[in-house]
């Protein structure tokens, strides 16, 4: 009887090694004609290393540079590097539509929000609604409130942290930053701001926490039987409520307390932006729901850009010159108020084309963002089975020699200036992109981020200079689909008065 066991046990292992080996077998054969790195063809362990690298957003460009751009990163997934062929995915009745990886954004496993949501209709509605709050259009004070944030990071740096010939005070910068995107994006959000910049501290363990979960999270999304498991109703009990974890979940009570207050028997009325999605409404929990994606998405791009743009002036001599003595003569002359508005910022032509030139090669948000057709497709004059995931490498169209010329892979906002309209335009389209603009996935938060960028840079350069302490070793920098960065020490001096 034992032996009998023992050989339907047997029996049955095979069964599934063989079972898998067929699986194995067909994936392979169904992209066999897309080319790509040896694993990848058969297992989707190239791609999770690649994520777990803290390189993915970089690798993916060095595979498109090798093999093309289209080419297989796992059974099931192409990467596309190709800035033409991706807009005419994420165009409106293109057939494509977000694959099953968003899902893994569902930080409530019971609700979708507007990142996560799979249908285009529910997606539809969902925008619609949250449009005029991240758009400014309900909410008083926008601008002011911005400014509001940025006087805070100012007086934290003023007070703290300045430099002079015989105190070295050395900042975390990039901490910094995060600390004021965080405060910004919650005083917008719910009318009031977390209170990093007074802290002067991660408050909660909120930064620690999502630095070291994100990026197993952002893993999870790459593996589908998995992340089914993950967000199985039945398996609830075994794995962690966000809601109950340290750090994440302390920010993320203080958000849900606010929405409770706009729900309330006697409900708390404000024109922000939680306020304007009540009153185009938002359901109590759709709002707890979109106030998670609000704090993690709307401070860790705006803070990659501040920083990664402000590394990129510090090590460009000329570039820093320039840009300074724009800011000097717009305050000379009066086009520069204090703090400046964001109009003026847009008719400096000079920061334009250093936002730009930062976005462009530095891109913020890298997460693959498949879109997948239950249709065959060709993209790039490649046959695409239905079914497959097609993920982006903005690293990739971003440096595109032919789009920006023959140094894409230089920080020269020059690129820019004194163009051809036509060109100009075919280079913004691009970099666009980071926000999917002209999509109907764009970037809800891209108006309050151009906003930051607009007045972030001036405000900083017209009081401060900045120096690397380490020009050779100048941050850590992790990529996770988003960038965990830190250990960016700057030595920060006034600048004398203009």
């Amino acid at each position: 009887m034992h032996c009998l066991s023992s050989t339907v046990g047997l029996v049955g292992l095979a069964l599934v090694g063989f079972c898998l080996v067929v699986q194995r077998i067909r994936g392979y054969r169904r992209l066999r004609h897309i080319p790509g790195p040896f694993w990848a063809g058969w297992t989707d362990f190239w791609i999770i290393r690649t994520q777990l690298s803290g390189r993915m957003c970089f690798i993916l460009a060095d595979v498109n540079e090798k093999y093309g751009p289209i080419a297989k990163i796992a059974p099931n997934w192409v990467v596309c590097g190709d800035g033409a062929e991706l807009r005419r995915i994420w165009g409106v009745r293109s057939g494509w539509e977000r694959s099953p990886w968003y899902k893994g954004f569902r930080f409530d496993r019971n609700l979708d929000n507007a990142f996560s949501t799979l249908d285009d209709k529910v997606h539809e509605t969902l925008r619609q609604k949250l449009m005029p709050g991240y758009g400014g259009k309900d909410v008083d004070n926008l601008h002011q409130q911005i400014d509001t944030q940025v006087a805070g990071l100012i007086s934290l740096l003023e007070t703290k942290y300045l430099s002079t010939k015989t105190d070295f005070k050395p900042v975390d910068l990039a901490r910094k930053v995060q600390y004021f995107t965080l405060d910004v994006i919650s005083s917008l959000a719910f009318g009031k701001e977390l209170g990093y910049l007074a802290a002067d501290k991660d408050l909660h363990d909120y930064i620690k926490t999502t630095e070291s979960t994100l990026p197993i999270m952002l893993t999870t999304t790459l593996i589908p039987w998995l992340l089914d498991i993950v967000q199985s109703p039945r398996l609830s009990w075994l794995i962690p409520d966000v809601r109950n974890m340290a750090g994440i979940g302390s920010v993320l009570g203080i958000a849900h307390a606010a929405v409770a207050e706009r729900f309330a028997d006697k409900a708390v009325v404000k024109r922000d932006m939680l306020g304007s999605f009540v009153a185009n409404g938002l359901t109590r929990t759709e709002a707890e729901a979109e106030t998670v994606v609000q704090i993690i998405a709307g401070s860790d791009t705006s803070a990659t850009a501040i920083r990664s743009t402000l590394l990129f002036i510090m090590t460009s001599p000329l570039v820093y010159r320039r840009l300074q003595a724009e800011i000097d003569a717009g305050i000379k002359d009066g086009r520069i108020s204090s703090p400046i508005t964001d109009a003026e910022a847009r008719n400096l032509p000079y920061l334009q084309a250093v936002i730009r030139e930062g976005l462009r090669l530095w891109p913020p948000a890298t997460a693959p963002l498949p879109k997948i057709s239950y249709q065959d497709q060709v993209v790039c004059g490649v046959h695409i089975p239905a079914g497959t995931h097609v993920a982006w490498a903005p690293f990739s169209f971003l440096r595109n020699k032919d789009t920006f010329g023959p140094d894409a892979d230089l920080f020269r906002p020059e690129r820019w200036l004194d163009i051809d309209p036509a060109k100009f335009r075919a280079m913004n389209q691009t970099v666009m992109m980071e926000f999917a603009s002209g999509s109907r996935w764009e970037c809800l938060g891209k108006t309050v981020a151009e906003i930051e960028l607009n007045k972030t840079y001036v405000e900083l350069l017209r009081r401060f200079d900045f120096t690397l302490v380490d020009p050779t070793n100048p941050w850590d920098s992790y990529n996770a689909a988003i960038f965990i960065q830190s250990n960016m020490n700057v030595v920060v001096t006034r600048r004398g008065k203009i």
